[in-house]
């Protein structure tokens, strides 16, 4: 299954909820979201919005790591790619992400063990595991969704459709893939060069589909790539 195109997002971008930190490659939520939408000043455990920013920066990588704990290795890639372009994993994320505030403020969550190994609450050493990273809502909500599954259960490869295959050359053709040099001479699918770079198929309905078997690898390497003339990633 591939990630619904009405879920997908084309690249991480900064809104009033999140701002996407590239060289983590994470969404850091922001103080003005979490007060405004969750209800908690942290201005007054933190006293400055930087401090307090600081703060949700830390949560947000533990969050992740804990999210990525459950991923088979080889899936955890595929796992950063997909919260950064769905549209769903970002409100799941803020529900993880507010809930876990909360939990650090009044609960004795991860702040508290991170720190001293105690819970100041309870008055008692804690053992610190991953588990005690997240609060029980919060952990629900990785476990019902794909956050928590062993593997992403999720094709990231970006597809196209096409009429015909003249369509589909036209398509090849403009992204370089074959020249129109070539494109003149194929008249069925299987005059098409091979490519390792995608797939075409005929659909049950005669449409062709074509698969980008390199989304994956494209996206991750743009993931750090940093422009130097606006001084961003």
């Amino acid at each position: 299954m591939s990630i619904p195109e009405r879920d997908k997002l084309l690249k991480p971008y900064d809104d009033e909820l999140f701002e996407y930190d590239y060289s983590e490659q994470i969404y850091v939520p922001k103080v003005e979201a979490i007060l405004e939408y969750a209800g908690i000043n942290l201005l007054k455990d933190w006293t400055t919005v930087e401090n307090a920013q600081s703060y949700l920066s830390l949560l947000a990588r533990v969050v992740n790591e804990t999210i990525y704990s459950f991923k088979d290795p080889k899936y955890v890639m595929h796992m950063k790619y997909y919260l950064a372009h769905s549209k769903k994993a970002r409100i799941e994320l803020f529900k993880i992400y507010s809930d876990s505030a909360w939990y650090n403020r009044r609960d004795g969550g991860f702040m508290m063990a991170y720190n001293s190994g105690a819970n100041l609450n309870q008055g008692k050493m804690i053992e610190f595991g991953i588990d005690k990273a997240l609060s029980p809502i919060a952990k629900q909500i990785v476990l019902n969704s794909y956050l928590g599954t062993r593997f992403l259960p999720i094709d990231i490869n970006d597809k196209e459709r096409f009429d015909d295959l003249d369509s589909l050359l036209d398509y090849l053709v403009a992204n370089d893939y074959i020249t129109s040099l070539q494109a003149d001479s194929i008249n069925t699918l299987e005059n098409l060069p091979y490519d390792m770079s995608y797939n075409v198929m005929v659909e049950p309905d005669g449409k062709y589909l074509f698969i980008d078997l390199y989304t994956f690898k494209k996206a991750t390497a743009k993931l750090r790539m940093y422009d130097p003339v606006n001084g961003t990633w």
